[in-house]
């Protein structure tokens, strides 16, 4: 059937008045406030030039767990440690984590600093694994907060200077709260456990089951599962200061120290080679002297006196007269 022209000019001004009203807008979620940003801590992490591609992958693993961290450039050998001051002040910095290698990287010392007033403290790196050579099953977000797990050592140990390195390791590897560059969870967790004088740091992912309870009162580590990531390393502490990277000293380590220096342990196993030399050549000797002892004693055994000769002598000639004569007497016979 036709349609009437009214009543298509009615239905586009019904269109035409729906298009010129305003939307109804729809409620939305209220966002939650952002988290506020006030315990503002940055740690500078640096490395002195020469150190080995262990070292660098060990200074690379370090910058991943620290999201609060401001990268410098690599700081020369010969400079003083205590220029870092200057360059936290750039940086507006008020931590430092300094990598120093020595002896052509035979022996690596880690800075933790909190300029510019201190405290501050010098620590051997010892058994050093990063993540590329460990290759483990772990794995956990980049820019996480690390749940930091200390030993009940460091309140318990007798001597006090445990506790100041214990201050020392959470303000350089606790990642501060609502940092712009951090996520606001925690999915891996940093373990510093006190053994023979020295800390040992071992890194963990931290897994929670889906069919966990919650409700569980008694036991809340139920379903919670660790799987490690890497990197593995232990600090010894050598020297702690009570400024930046000067001061007064608070501690050093001892000449019975469980640790022992590189210097020392490389004059011990000098010593104990030379002694084993030694040892070895005074043994020598003595068998040279054992030697020519029995040489003189088998020949005092198998040598006759004078006496002794002449009659063997007079032995054997009046022997071979004899046979001479026999020879004789069995020739004329033999002729006649």
């Amino acid at each position: 059937p036709h349609k009437s022209p009214t009543s298509s000019s009615s239905k586009k001004k019904a269109a035409k008045r729906d298009e010129q009203q305003p939307p109804v807008a729809t409620p939305k979620a209220p966002k939650p406030p952002p988290m506020a940003y006030r315990n503002k801590q940055r740690v500078v992490l640096v490395a002195s030039r020469g150190i080995t591609a262990r070292q660098r992958h060990l200074l690379e693993d370090l910058a991943k767990l620290l999201p609060h961290h401001r990268a410098e450039s690599k700081l020369d050998a010969k400079s003083e440690p205590r220029l870092l001051n200057d360059v936290c002040e750039l940086k507006s910095a008020n931590g430092c984590l300094y990598l120093e290698s020595r002896r052509r990287g035979e022996d690596l010392y880690a800075w933790l600093a909190r300029p510019p007033g201190g405290p501050s403290g010098k620590f051997r790196v010892l058994n050093i694994h990063t993540m590329d050579e460990l290759r483990l099953t772990g794995n956990c977000a980049l820019g996480t907060r690390p749940l930091l797990c200390f030993d009940d050592a460091f309140d318990a140990a007798a001597p006090p200077h445990w506790k100041l390195v214990k201050a020392l390791l959470a303000v350089t590897f606790g990642a501060p709260r609502g940092h712009p560059k951090s996520k606001p969870f925690f999915d891996h967790a940093l373990a510093f456990s006190l053994i023979d004088d020295a800390v040992w740091v071992r890194h963990f992912q931290i897994i929670i089951s889906q069919d966990a309870s919650r409700s569980d009162a008694a036991d809340p580590t139920a379903g919670l599962k660790l799987v490690e990531i890497g990197p593995r390393f232990a600090l010894a502490p050598v020297r702690l200061f009570a400024g930046s990277f000067r001061g007064a000293t608070l501690y050093a380590r001892g000449a019975d120290a469980a640790v022992a220096s590189p210097s020392a342990a490389k004059a011990a196993s000098s010593a104990s080679s030379s002694r084993s030399v030694a040892s070895k050549s005074v043994s020598t000797h003595q068998d040279r002297l054992r030697a020519k002892e029995q040489r003189l004693e088998h020949k005092k055994a198998n040598t006759l006196s004078k006496d002794d000769l002449l009659g063997v002598t007079r032995q054997r000639v009046l022997e071979a007269a004899a046979a001479a004569a026999e020879d004789d007497e069995e020739d004329s016979f033999d002729d006649s």
